[in-house]
């Protein structure tokens, strides 16, 4: 007898061993067979068989539409598998608890998050990572210099300065004030302003349309980032780190949405954030997220922190809250309009208060600081 025989032989009395089981145990084959999740119908008759003792001898090689059933069954179950086998675990230990979750207005969508994210350098693993754990009290004041002892405030321990006209003195006499204190150096990585020192190193050809409401502000190409980098990183070099700061707040880096004259999109604006945070964390420096709301799902695991202006006021808050506070790193926010909602931004550990719009130094008459968690508060 031929191997062709033999095989066909051996399947056909498979076939009517199999048609005798099913009647036996009154199972409808089809039925079975649509459960076997992940493979084809000949998956499911061999594994039937095999569950019964009578596996044939033989191999049957699946059919080209055997293979093609068989990656359907995978694509539509094996997502509900993996989801039910096992209970996702967040790596972070400061996760909400439940009176955190983001009220039905403002339920998130789903969170995207980078196929991999930034790993520190070794040797630069002793930058600042400020948490939600307990609230965090900090002064930003940017309109006017920075003065010590004229500008500090009791129970601060955060201070975010303009890093170019903050001298390295007042740095380290606010560190002097106590190790708990951070100090953060702000500079724009995204405009173009002629006041700034390094002003002349801006060829014409990165500056576009002026940043509405800013005089001497302009846009920046900030795809042309062999331009641009090189200055980010001076910077930081010359104005943060050398000065013995702690942090960077890199300002106007959501230039995408602001018409700033070319056409740069949000994946490009997302890459230019990305080299910004990976030029600091290379420098030893911690940075935060500055704005681009709509973007902190994607950016939160390359920044150690986020400072945010009005997101009371668009209801994009929760943007923020599944981002960084679940995550593990701390969020700063500032309303200049409305009141923030400090019963849900308390529960979900976000740093919130109200200020004046020129963000002032404590000394000056219009100077406004309403925290939603006062100064002499340690605990949410």
């Amino acid at each position: 007898m031929s191997s062709k025989a033999l095989k066909f032989m051996l399947i056909s009395l498979t076939l009517v061993f199999v048609l005798v089981v099913l009647s036996a145990v009154n199972v409808n084959g089809a039925t079975l067979l649509s459960r076997w999740r992940g493979g084809s119908p000949v998956d499911g008759l061999m594994t039937l068989l095999q569950r019964y003792g009578l596996s044939p001898s033989v191999t049957v090689t699946p059919t080209p539409t055997d293979l093609a059933l068989q990656a359907a069954h995978a694509s539509t179950y094996m997502p509900f598998i993996a989801g039910s086998s096992a209970t996702q675990t967040s790596t972070a230990t400061q996760t909400p608890t439940a009176t955190q979750t983001p009220t039905a207005t403002q339920t998130p969508t789903a969170t995207q998050t980078p196929t991999a994210t930034q790993t520190p350098t070794p040797g630069s693993l002793t930058w600042w990572r400020p948490t939600p754990n307990t609230p965090i009290h900090w002064h930003w004041q940017l309109s006017e210099g920075f003065v010590s002892p004229r500008d500090v405030l009791p129970h601060v321990t955060v201070y975010d300065v303009d890093g170019e006209l903050t001298s390295a003195a007042t740095v380290a006499q606010l560190h002097a004030l106590s190790p708990s204190v951070k100090v953060i150096c702000y500079f724009d990585a995204g405009v173009y302003e002629t006041y700034r020192s390094d002003a002349g190193r801006f060829p014409a050809s990165v500056i576009g349309n002026a940043d509405l409401g800013w005089s001497g502000s302009y846009w920046l190409d900030i795809r042309q980032t062999d331009i641009l980098l090189p200055i980010m990183r001076d910077r930081m070099q010359h104005w943060c780190k050398d000065k013995g700061f702690d942090a960077i707040e890199p300002d106007e880096t959501e230039v995408w949405s602001n018409n700033p004259g070319f056409p740069i999109t949000k994946a490009q604006n997302n890459a230019y954030n990305i080299q910004i945070a990976a030029l600091a964390h290379d420098l030893g420096l911690s940075i935060g997220l500055k704005g681009n709301t709509s973007e902190a799902p994607t950016l939160w695991p390359y920044f150690d922190w986020t400072l945010n202006e009005q997101c009371w006021e668009y209801s994009e808050c929760d943007l923020i809250a599944t981002s960084f506070p679940a995550n593990g790193k701390a969020a700063f926010n500032i309303e200049y309009n409305v009141d923030p909602d400090c019963a849900t931004a308390n529960a979900w550990h976000m740093n919130s208060a109200r200020r004046d719009l020129n963000l002032v130094g404590p000394t000056d008459p219009q100077y406004r600081d309403t925290p939603c968690i006062p100064d002499t508060q340690d605990s949410w």
